[in-house]
């Protein structure tokens, strides 16, 4: 178990939904001696120091201050802390024959044949209304198997293994809570919440949780190569990257990882890679030194961001559905990404200064490029370096699996994109 992967393990099963990935990463922040600022605050910097805020609680934004401060180079990297999956809806009892089901919408683009035939939990956050008025949220993480999704039976769906069957969402994604009382009381999932977190049952006003996949991370294959986990979509890069930033050292400027929300349903929100926030906060750190946006946007167009964020590795068994020529290996490095259309974010220059760091510090990377004949998916990269004109580039851990409740990648590759991060922030 090298020290990456350690990092990726410990993030993995303390990141069970967006806001526990910023809440774990919060408490390795303050353990290395990172101090939490308000945005609402005027900032007081200083040189050396290293500072984070956390906007809205799914959303996190950490930084260093390297001896020339605003003067050196501006350098960013951004992940995203949300992943694909099925979110409670509000209202959700489904009493059936004494069977309590619970009613779920789709979040980002799931493999959604995955999450049956599975122990599901729940995670997210819960706003109760407190004794007297006013409003506190908290946090929830069940920790335990109380949600299951079982497959029709294949007596009775005798065609599913040569045809396939589409799933109905409405339908079929009403995961099993317990067996209860026909008769029992209107809104048992409230109570059973209430319960779980010693509120009022009438208390709670409202809540964002996440059926989440309570596997932890492992690692398989004879010789142990490979990574099998859920949410390595894009904890893998949110872990790589914290680290990368605590432990690179800081160069000369300003250093900075930005986690956001979002990215799966389109990062168009106030928590989203796509709002007006990324250009705050580099503002509000040039305001700290007396400069002022002008100033943040004319150093951000000497600077670089590097958008981090999973690739597909060659699968083969299906190797038609890879480039011919540019095809990233499982255990090969992490991938720098292209797409002509800036559906992944590069120009020749930024992706040639991450290549150079990686051979001038022995890291291990690759080339990925999408078929021509397919459209692929899109990052964060081309939203912030349009918000934030910078030097970008795509890059991530290429994952088998992606989107599925159980993800694949190589261990040897974590390593590589963490050491790539330690490079960039470093001195």
């Amino acid at each position: 178990m090298t020290q990456a992967l350690s990092h990726l393990f410990a993030y993995i099963e303390n990141g069970t939904s967006a806001y526990h990935v910023v809440n774990h990463t919060e408490g390795v922040l303050e353990a290395a001696g990172f101090k939490r600022l308000a945005l609402r605050d005027n900032w007081k910097l200083e040189k050396g120091g290293r500072y984070y805020v956390s906007p809205f609680p799914t959303t996190l934004y950490a930084f260093t201050i390297g001896e020339r401060g605003t003067d050196g180079q501006l350098r960013l990297a951004g992940a995203h802390t949300d992943f694909p999956a099925m979110k409670i809806k509000p209202d959700p009892d489904l009493n059936r024959r004494g069977l309590l089901q619970l009613n779920t919408e789709v979040y980002g683009g799931p493999i959604l044949n995955t999450w049956f035939d599975r122990p599901l939990s729940l995670a997210g956050r819960v706003a109760v209304r407190k004794e007297g008025g006013g409003v506190k949220t908290l946090p929830v993480d069940l920790k335990r198997p109380c949600l299951y999704l079982p497959n029709l039976a294949v007596h009775m769906n005798r065609g599913v293994n040569e045809e396939g069957k589409p799933i109905n969402n409405q339908k079929e994604l009403l995961p099993f809570v317990m067996l209860t009382d026909e008769k029992a009381e209107a809104h048992p999932f409230r109570a059973l919440l209430a319960q779980a977190l010693e509120v009022p049952a009438e208390s709670i006003l409202d809540y964002d949780l996440c059926v989440y996949n309570p596997a932890k991370p492992s690692l398989v294959g004879w010789k142990e190569d490979f990574v099998s986990s859920p949410r390595l979509d894009d904890i893998s890069s949110c872990a790589a990257l914290i680290h990368g930033l605590i432990e690179g050292g800081g160069h000369d400027g300003i250093s900075m990882v930005c986690l956001f929300d979002n990215e799966e349903v389109g990062s168009r929100s106030k928590q989203g890679a796509d709002s007006a926030l990324p250009r705050l906060i580099v503002a509000k750190i040039f305001r700290a030194f007396s400069k002022d946006a002008t100033d943040a946007l004319s150093a951000a167009a000497d600077g670089y961001f590097m958008s981090v964020d999973v690739a597909h590795a060659w699968h083969p068994n299906y190797p038609e559905t890879q480039d011919i020529t540019n095809f990233p290996l499982a255990g090969k490095g992490f991938c720098l990404k292209s797409a002509s259309n800036q559906s992944y974010a590069w120009d020749a220059e930024a992706l040639a200064f991450a290549a150079d760091l990686c051979l001038s510090n022995g890291i291990l990377f690759q080339r990925f490029a999408k078929h021509s004949n397919t459209k692929g998916g899109g990052t964060i990269g081309s939203i912030l370096s349009s918000q934030i004109p910078m030097r970008t580039v795509d890059m991530g851990i290429g994952l088998l699996a992606m989107h599925s409740a159980q993800e694949m990648m190589a261990k040897a590759d974590q390593d590589s994109l963490e050491s790539f991060a330690k490079a960039y922030f470093g001195k």
